[in-house]
């Protein structure tokens, strides 16, 4: 599919963000995006959600339900269960609300249009 524009709505316990950004759209299942500080990847096919900062990688697997926390400097692994609330995977639209421990969190990420 190649570059294509994004509406990325992120929620962190009581933050609401919205981002209209640009993105890469790979075998029409991976979309690569850059948000804030972090460098992002979602997997579709595979329900996989990764995120890259400079401290921290993040990969949340919507399929099994567990997110994995790498804190690279100290090199520390811990991994998370995670209680899937909503989970919508359209072509061009993805959301998922998820619980860790008591915190709620929602990302949702929708292709506008095509470059």
């Amino acid at each position: 599919m190649g570059k294509v524009n994004l509406l990325v709505k992120y929620c962190l316990r009581n933050a609401n963000n919205e981002y209209n950004i640009k993105g890469i759209f790979t075998n029409d299942q991976e979309l690569k995006f850059k948000l804030e500080n972090s460098k992002m990847l979602l997997d579709k096919k595979n329900l996989i959600l990764e995120r890259d900062t400079n401290d921290l990688k993040l990969i949340f697997d919507f399929n099994n339900n567990k997110c994995n926390i790498y804190e690279k400097s100290s090199h520390i692994n811990l991994v998370l269960d995670i209680n899937i609330l909503e989970l919508v995977n359209k072509d061009n639209y993805f959301k998922v609300r998820y619980k860790i421990e008591e915190d709620e969190y929602q990302i949702s990420i929708e292709i506008k249009d095509i470059d």
